[in-house]
């Protein structure tokens, strides 16, 4: 069995030529253990950019001239 985590789009909306390296060798990494006769799971899911999608939400509130965070509680 081998499986890998996909993260979610980046919230900054900020691309660049490392994310399309890293799909790509996850997509490599994949069809071949695939093809080796492996279970494969190339799976959806965990945010590793959590502190970049409260920074740009926070901006947007800000702009918006909505309570901060803090006075939300």
């Amino acid at each position: 069995t081998f499986s890998i985590m996909i993260p979610p789009p980046n919230v900054t909306g900020s691309l660049h030529m490392g994310h399309a390296f890293n799909n790509t060798l996850q997509d490599i990494l994949i069809r071949w253990h695939r093809m080796r006769g492996h279970d494969t799971l190339w799976q959806p899911g965990q945010d590793h950019a959590g502190i970049a999608t409260q920074m740009v939400v926070e901006r947007k509130l800000a702009a918006e001239g909505a309570p901060t965070r803090r006075e939300m509680g």
